[in-house]
């Protein structure tokens, strides 16, 4: 997958600190957290470690040896269980880098309480919640967020996240689920970019609108959502969380470009303000396309053996395909694929620029429809 759009940098580098190990130098994770001092490690030694680790009014770093190893075992090997408790909780004022750890069995397994956290290599097994945004920021990048029985990533209120290269597997409620807020102040963007979402019992990604337009912008790029129990993206109407396949009349802008939707129930229920361009509807036992309505726009999209291709919305049939995209197991276009070079650069709504992607986002003459761009 390439990326399309960068809009969240890292999190500051720290200054280079000092290493607590543990149990080495503090036997529990709490006590070397609340001895750490700016830019310092806590860095856990493979074990289980029973606790519930709050980090406040510092910024500081959380890892197993992961972090030098890069060996996957290390993070399979430490494990911080929540016992039905938040796991690990950054509290508002302070910043956490949180690496190469196996988080299970808590409330939720990361709460960014205000705060903001980079949440890397780890794994969020069994928790209530994967990873639950109560605002701040933050990056999630490259997690394994499987088998929670609630949602894998959840945002509320003031947040601002980039959330890419995640796999987002069998979680009992949705992958991620967006709750829109009403909020009034500097643009806040929802990134959500290159993550496998597979499984996952209610949908994939799910965007809840709340009354009145806020201040957020959302982007969906490069993400296979695969066999999903409801809706592989749906948007839900006045704060409701259950799904109905009804679509909301979400005013934020909402970009769904060059994703891969496949053997979901439903693919995609919309918004007023949502530019649907470069995606792959494949295999949807219902509806692919669902309800775009006011301002939204469906352009150079492909849809092959859904039970209905689209429906309430407007789909430019005349810059659609209707052809096999030919997709491997992995869900990238084969060889031949009409897929590849068939994507739009630009779109246009009543004669407004809306969407021009960069040159360096994609390889050949033209995007490739879906996830994947191929060399």
């Amino acid at each position: 997958m390439k990326a399309l759009f960068c809009i969240l940098a890292l999190l500051p580098a720290a200054p280079a600190g000092e290493t607590i190990h543990v149990p080495e130098d503090k036997p529990t994770v709490q006590q070397a957290v609340d001895a750490a001092k700016d830019g310092d490690t806590v860095r856990l030694s493979p074990g289980v470690y029973r606790e519930n680790v709050r980090v406040a009014g510092k910024k500081i770093t959380i890892s197993s040896r992961f972090a030098e190893s890069r060996d996957a075992l290390d993070v399979e090997r430490t494990v911080i269980d929540g016992d039905k408790k938040t796991v690990i909780t950054v509290a508002r004022g302070a910043e956490a880098r949180i690496e190469g750890l196996t988080l299970r069995n808590g409330r939720d397994g990361i709460c960014c309480d205000g705060g903001r956290i980079e949440a890397l290599h780890n794994r969020l097994l069994s928790n209530q919640e994967g990873i639950s945004f109560e605002g701040g920021r933050g990056i999630v990048r490259a997690n394994r967020i499987e088998g929670n029985s609630d949602d894998g990533i959840d945002c509320d209120q003031a947040t601002d996240a980039a959330i890419e290269e995640n796999v987002l597997r069998d979680n009992g409620d949705d992958g991620i689920e967006v709750r829109l807020h009403a909020y009034t102040g500097p643009k806040l963007t929802i990134l959500v970019r290159n993550n496998l979402f597979s499984g996952n019992r209610e949908d994939g990604l799910q965007l809840i609108d709340y009354p009145g337009l806020s201040d957020r912008v959302i982007r969906v790029e490069r993400n296979v959502f695969h066999a999903t129990a409801m809706a592989g993206l749906g948007c839900m109407e006045d704060g409701n969380t259950k799904e109905n396949f009804k679509g909301a009349p979400l005013q934020e802008p909402v970009f769904v470009i060059g994703n891969t939707f496949v053997g979901n129930h439903t693919g995609l229920t919309g918004a007023d303000s949502m530019i649907v361009v470069n995606n792959i509807f494949a295999e949807t036992r219902t509806v692919a396309l669902k309800r775009l309505r006011g301002a939204s726009v469906a352009s150079h999209n492909l849809f092959w053996q859904n039970g209905k291709d689209h429906e309430d919305a407007p789909v430019e049939r005349e810059k659609s395909f209707f052809v096999d995209p030919l997709l491997d197991p992995t869900f990238k276009p084969g060889a031949g694929s009409p897929a590849i070079d068939a994507g739009a650069v630009f779109c246009d709504r009543k004669g407004t620029r809306i969407l021009d992607l960069p040159r360096e986002s994609y390889l050949g003459p033209a995007p490739d429809l879906g996830a994947f761009e191929l060399r």
